[in-house]
């Protein structure tokens, strides 16, 4: 197995001016795409920090060698590759997925490897590195359509025994290869199936490839019964007209069946918007006993009973504790990103707002320095949530709708004297300065909107703060300040209490008067809890999609508990509607 490449920005193990031979453990060929290259920076011996916004950079020429043993603009083709945050996994380590344009010919890559501001106003940790490039290969492309190769080598040794048939042979031929490649891409049917048809259909086209060699003739009945199969086969791919795509078993019974049915109870009025809401999902591969065990593992598969009923919803609200947080920080992100995707592949483009809870940035199952090492930063959860901020809003003008999702974990960070993070997300809930006046501001909407506003944890003050009695809340009076002035249409000014973040919102809502306000919707706690209104201001909080908890049982459908949020601003009424366990809940606001 190759070592991991390891660069030092001390200790380089080089003579001056000689380059990194890293060929042992890296190479690549004419025309790779999404070549994943791992390197692990060091800075003295300690792990690199990424700080000041570093991504990883290459660039150099590809080409031959000259008399000194290099490569330089007169023997090669330039290159260069800048990449993302996204690019940074963890414990000093980065995974670049170098693009093709990267190896464009034969020979040697000889360059730098590095770290650089996005702006390449800054650039620290370079190397001179040199690796392989070989030849490319005609045939490398092959697999990503499964079964092909073989046709096509069929294809290849009759194509002048087609052109005798006046294009008829060829035309279906092409019709033919186009709908097994778009179907293989698009759709899953039984593959074993489908090759042992190709297998036949090649064969028929083999025996009629003989008798044209060995006589020149060519009847239709020849043609009709060497095209029968494929005629055939291309009637069953033209009759599929549903994609299905599954992620560990995808839908199966008894959930395909009542969530049918579950679907036709959802409100259909074109006046009313209908929200997905996902929370405490705690997602994660492994399971551990004694904890919540394989509950954790079943986050992708509820994604996908939620996402049968994508064509009937306007927005997914993910709200917080998405994945569980109990592995190696390159884990959990990984564990994001496969929850963004099978989210998109289950859901399409349905719009789709996500927030953060204690759970998501990695922090809770580590101590000490490895607790440093492991935890998501706010920019690196941005960045693997593909989200621009931890908060933010959507407008849904047809329903006079506005959806706000806070981040009631948004601490930036604050280093204490024990070198640690002060204030960890495990137990504190902060609210920054910038958040709540961009929330003042969100809060000045249009005449006749709605209000419905997502995130995780309870506010200070309401669900009795269960399960947890020493939470630090930061700044929860003032976001709640800025909802009461809002529902009353006052104004309202008022200072934190903390120093280490310290804010201050000044608003007045007076002119637009007194704002529907549906309510703060919440999770955390892992139950549901009927509403609760302290001074105008309504917090809902609704169970996690975790399946744990007295009644659920794994396989059965009291497995789920998710609801879809029905939203009538018109008739100023809401309903929580709810597939498995659990019950519904409705109110007029």
């Amino acid at each position: 197995m190759a070592a991991l490449i390891t660069l030092d920005t001390y200790k380089q193990m080089i003579k001056a001016g000689e380059a990194f031979d890293i060929a042992e453990s890296f190479n690549a060929r004419v025309g790779d795409e999404q070549v994943p290259l791992v390197v692990k920076f060091l800075e003295r011996g300690k792990v690199q920090q990424f700080e000041d916004g570093l991504v990883p950079f290459m660039s150099g020429f590809v080409g031959n060698l000259d008399d000194k043993g290099k490569v330089t603009a007169e023997t090669g083709e330039p290159v260069s590759y800048t990449g993302t945050r996204s690019d940074i996994v963890g414990l000093g380590m980065v995974k670049m997925n170098l693009p093709g344009t990267m190896f464009p010919q034969e020979g040697y890559f000889y360059g730098f490897l590095g770290l650089e501001t996005p702006d390449h106003s800054k650039r620290v940790s370079t190397f001179s590195v040199w690796f392989h490039v070989y030849n490319g290969n005609p045939d490398m492309f092959v697999n990503r359509e499964p079964f092909r190769s073989e046709l096509q080598k069929e294809l290849d040794r009759v194509e002048v025994l087609i052109e005798q048939t006046e294009g008829t042979i060829k035309a279906k031929l092409i019709e033919w290869e186009k709908l097994i490649t778009d179907l293989i891409n698009n759709k899953n049917i039984d593959l074993e199936q489908l090759e042992s048809r190709m297998a036949t259909a090649e064969g028929n086209l083999k025996i009629l490839e003989d008798k044209i060699k060995a006589d020149g003739l060519l009847t239709q009945a020849d043609l009709d019964n060497a095209l029968k199969p494929i005629s055939d086969l291309m009637n069953e791919l033209n009759a599929l007209d549903e994609v299905s795509i599954e992620v560990d078993g995808g839908t199966v019974e008894p959930f395909k069946t009542s969530l049918s049915s579950f679907k036709n109870t959802i409100n259909n009025n074109s006046g009313v918007a209908r929200i997905a809401l996902l929370q405490d999902i705690h997602y994660q591969r492994a399971p551990f006993s004694g904890e919540y065990g394989e509950a954790t593992t079943r986050g992708l598969i509820h994604i996908q009973h939620f996402g049968t009923l994508k064509d009937v919803l306007d927005l997914a609200v993910y709200n917080g504790d998405n994945v569980h947080g109990r592995e190696a920080k390159s884990n959990t992100i990984n564990r994001i990103k496969q929850l963004i995707n099978t989210h998109q592949l289950a859901f399409d483009d349905l719009p789709t707002m996500w927030t953060i809870g204690n759970h998501d940035d990695n922090n809770i199952y580590f101590i000490g320095e490895a607790r440093n090492e492991n935890i998501l930063t706010l920019a690196e959860l941005e960045n693997a949530f593909e989200i621009n901020k931890t908060y933010g809003y959507r407008d849904f003008e047809d329903k006079k709708l506005r959806v706000i999702v806070l981040d009631s974990f948004e601490n930036p960070e604050i280093i204490g004297k024990d070198g640690l993070p002060k204030y960890t997300r495990d137990y504190s809930s902060v609210f920054s300065a910038n958040q709540l006046t961009w929330l003042s501001k969100t809060l000045e909407v249009p005449t006749g909107y709605s209000v419905i506003a997502f995130t995780h944890v309870p506010p200070l003050g309401y669900c009795n703060n269960k399960p947890y009695n020493d939470y630090r809340n930061v700044n929860h009076d003032l976001m709640l300040g800025l909802f009461n002035a809002f529902v009353e249409g006052t104004s309202y000014t008022a200072s934190g209490t903390n120093t280490d973040y310290p804010a201050q919102v000044n608003v007045d809502y007076s002119n637009q008067g007194k704002g529907n306000l549906i309510g703060i919707v919440t999770g955390h706690e892992h139950r549901d809890v009927e509403p609760q209104v302290i001074n105008g201001v309504r917090v809902i909080e609704r169970t996690c999609n975790l399946p744990v908890g007295a009644g659920r049982l794994i396989g059965d459908i009291s497995e789920e508990a998710f609801d879809v949020i029905e939203i009538n601003s018109v008739n100023k009424h809401c309903k929580f509607n709810r597939f498995g366990a659990g019950n519904s809940l409705e109110f007029d606001y």
